[in-house]
């Protein structure tokens, strides 16, 4: 099994964040890609998650759970992500990330 994971190149956190998957993912299940993802263009601060064995799309927190259950040093995080409360906390918008005003 193996994702998709869109990114916008324009946001260095998302740039950041992507090579640290890349560096971690030693089983080779996380593809990274910086054309348009099947929603559109990804949006500064956002990630867009294509499983590509069932053809789902994943966007928001959902799309990081499930990045985040293909990396081993991420598993843990990945399922305390199905916790509602954790859940909810992950899915806050980080300072800074918002669409054109990135200020990272």
């Amino acid at each position: 099994m193996s994702v998709a994971l869109f990114y916008n190149p324009c946001c260095p956190d998302c740039v950041r964040q992507a090579r640290t998957t890349a560096r971690l993912d030693w089983l080779g299940r996380v593809e990274l890609r910086t054309d348009d993802s099947p929603l559109g263009p990804v949006v500064v601060g956002e990630i867009v998650v294509v499983d590509k064995s069932r053809r789902r799309v994943f966007s928001g927190v959902y799309a990081t759970r499930k990045v985040c259950l293909q990396v081993p040093l991420f598993f843990a995080w990945g399922l305390a992500l199905y916790l509602p409360p954790l859940r909810r906390l992950a899915g806050r918008n980080k300072p800074g990330c918002n669409g054109d005003a990135c200020e990272i």
